[in-house]
């Protein structure tokens, strides 16, 4: 990491657990409307303007391990397939044949040589290129090369896979910004899925969003873990461009130099900062990441409907020899998995309390103002102006956008 950012982020910390009043830079949050987390309006605006439109994260490239494997990605709300061609390059196509739009697999992963559709057997390449069609005497005028499979963004950062539908969107590494360098700290493309598991919650996706964008909450939430390892009085955060940020919390000083990983699993590209705190990177729209030296997850909140979400947890870390996962990894999942179901139990009632009569608009804290800022994004994505009346948050901490 860059020598003058990580001092800052230590200096910081140190301000923030020895001051008694909002630091003299803190403004008053404004309030969030609870109506965003409840309106199937707003939440219809959101699956058409941001979830069909963002970068979202489809996986790691060792998913992909050879020409021909492809994987479905369904999580934008269209059908999409991700494969890597016999040269080599992942690429994104959406899973209708150009005959009759029957899918071209209907498996979620394999390998193919081509992909062919069940209905009537159109084939095409890895690249998307239409190679054979059954009875092509009864095509007059046929143009195969004009009939590939329709393409999609699929852009590759540090081994880390992204789609967008999205043919004008910015490219991927001039949207994360600073955090495409700073997150190079833990080697991606050495990385290897551990396992996924995914929880249906009933709650607004941005509920959940919402939750892993501040650490207020653990000493309430989780007082016999991440409490005990967390100075939750450190906390520093940065509001960083389109809408990410990156969050750091020191670990307890008892506990700041203990190793949480066994030597033989242990990255050794993880600098001393990222080992003495716990330092998560937002990703807009519906990604957190909280980094660390072994096995860690990439957070993904998936929206169903406007009271429903997946919360899918992929895991990854440096890879191993063999085939078995090591049960360093095992353990650590099986841990988080004690967090997480601290962390969902408050979903449902929240959703419940923001649905009711009762429900007036959330005033949260400087040290949350990430979850302004995240939902402040979320209206830049779908466009103020078409905001259900009511709804929008305030620009008024757009002036604390951070450069890195």
């Amino acid at each position: 990491m860059d020598m003058t950012l990580e001092r800052t982020i230590r200096d910081r910390m140190e301000i923030e657990k020895a001051r008694k009043a909002p630091p003299p830079e803190a403004v008053a949050v404004p309030p969030i409307p609870t109506a965003r987390y409840t309106d199937p309006a707003f939440f219809q605006l959101e699956r058409e303007r941001i979830f069909a439109r963002s970068w979202l994260f489809a996986g790691h490239e060792s998913e992909w391990p050879e020409p021909g494997s492809y994987r479905q990605f369904t999580r934008s709300g269209a059908p999409i397939v991700v494969v890597r061609g016999d040269d080599g390059i992942l690429r994104a196509f959406y899973n209708a044949c150009r005959h009759r739009g029957a899918p071209v697999t209907r498996d979620e992963c394999g390998t193919a040589r081509r992909l062919t559709c069940q209905y009537h057997s159109w084939s095409y390449a890895t690249d998307g290129e239409l190679k054979a069609v059954p009875d092509a005497r009864s095509f007059a005028g046929l143009d195969t090369g004009e009939l590939g499979l329709v393409p999609v963004r699929c852009e590759t950062w540090d081994g880390w896979v992204f789609v967008s539908e999205d043919r004008r969107a910015e490219p991927l590494l001039d949207f994360l910004g600073p955090i495409g360098e700073q997150m190079r700290e833990i080697n991606g493309p050495a990385m290897r899925l551990v396992g996924t598991k995914v929880h249906r919650l009933d709650c607004n996706w941005k509920l959940m969003v919402d939750a892993f964008l501040e650490v207020y909450h653990v000493r309430t939430v989780h007082p016999d873990n991440a409490a005990l390892l967390y100075d939750d009085q450190s906390v520093t955060v940065a509001m960083l461009p389109n809408g990410n940020s990156r969050l750091t919390v020191e670990k307890r000083e008892e506990l700041r130099d203990f190793p949480m990983v066994s030597p033989e699993f242990d990255n050794p590209a993880v600098g001393t900062l990222w080992r003495q705190t716990s330092t998560s990177y937002g990703i807009f729209p519906n990604l957190v990441v909280p980094m660390d030296t072994g096995a860690f997850t990439f957070l993904c909140m998936w929206p169903v409907d406007v009271d429903t979400t997946e919360l899918e947890l992929r895991w990854y870390a440096p890879a191993w020899p063999g085939d078995d996962v090591p049960n360093d990894h095992v353990e650590r999942m099986a841990l988080f998995e004690t967090v997480m179901a601290q962390d969902t139990a408050n979903m449902a009632p929240i959703q419940a309390s923001v649905s009711s009569p009762g429900a007036r608009p959330f005033q949260i804290g400087w040290h949350e103002r990430l979850i302004h800022h995240f939902q402040r994004a979320v209206d830049i994505a779908i466009g103020p102006e078409d905001l259900p009346q009511g709804s929008a948050v305030s620009d008024a901490l757009d002036g604390f956008v951070e450069p890195a």
